[in-house]
């Protein structure tokens, strides 16, 4: 399967999941809404703040940005997504927010723009082709766009192994972790909140006392 097949895929799945959900956090493919904003606050630890820029890489619906409306925290948000039918529901449900279609690894999307933060979460779990090399593309793209930090989650091969049939893609927290030092000696990993999930954040200085 080639990059442009597991978009073709990724936004297939997405699609079918939206028309069958509608705006619920079962069209990202979520568990239940408790997980999806577990992850979120997790993602949110690694520092955003009020009048925060942030882009939210592969924003689905824009729950991330509901999620930090709900608590009261005011960022600049902008949301990412390479599927059309999300883009076009996330701007029906958050018509105050900025939606965008496209990649993050297309050179023609962002490039004269940087973010305090950037922050991806679930975007890894459907990739096929070299997924590691996938991700470690995306995650320095994403560094390269923030000023203050980025920050990401993966599903963790520390986790049991799915006993349906799954060919979800799992990664090891530590050659993650390592990739990300190459990035940033201010990496922190997080295994504390999901026994089956990992978080990474990336800062570009350190994080002060």
């Amino acid at each position: 399967m080639t990059t442009e097949e597991d978009n073709r895929h990724t936004i297939d799945v997405f699609s079918s999941s939206l028309l069958q959900h509608g705006h619920d956090f079962r069209a990202l493919n979520w568990g239940s809404q408790k997980g999806q904003e577990n992850r979120f606050r997790i993602l949110c630890e690694i520092g955003i703040e009020t009048a925060d820029s942030v882009l939210d890489v592969g924003c689905g619906l824009g729950d991330l940005y509901g999620y930090l409306k709900k608590r009261g925290t005011k960022v600049d948000y902008s949301g990412l997504d390479i599927t059309p039918d999300m883009i076009a529901a996330a701007r029906d449900k958050f018509p105050e927010a900025q939606f965008r279609e496209g990649s993050l690894l297309d050179a023609t999307h962002l490039s004269d723009q940087s973010f305090d933060y950037v922050i991806a979460s679930g975007i890894f779990y459907l990739r096929r082709d070299k997924p590691f090399q996938h991700l470690e593309r995306s995650v320095r793209r994403m560094f390269e766009l923030c000023r203050k930090g980025a920050a990401f989650n993966c599903l963790s091969t520390w986790a049991e192994p799915a006993d349906d049939g799954s060919d979800e893609y799992r990664e090891d927290p530590v050659r993650c972790f390592e990739f990300c030092r190459t990035l940033s000696p201010w990496t922190v990993l997080r295994t504390d909140y999901h026994p089956g999930d990992f978080t990474l954040y990336l800062r570009r200085q350190a994080q002060q006392s």
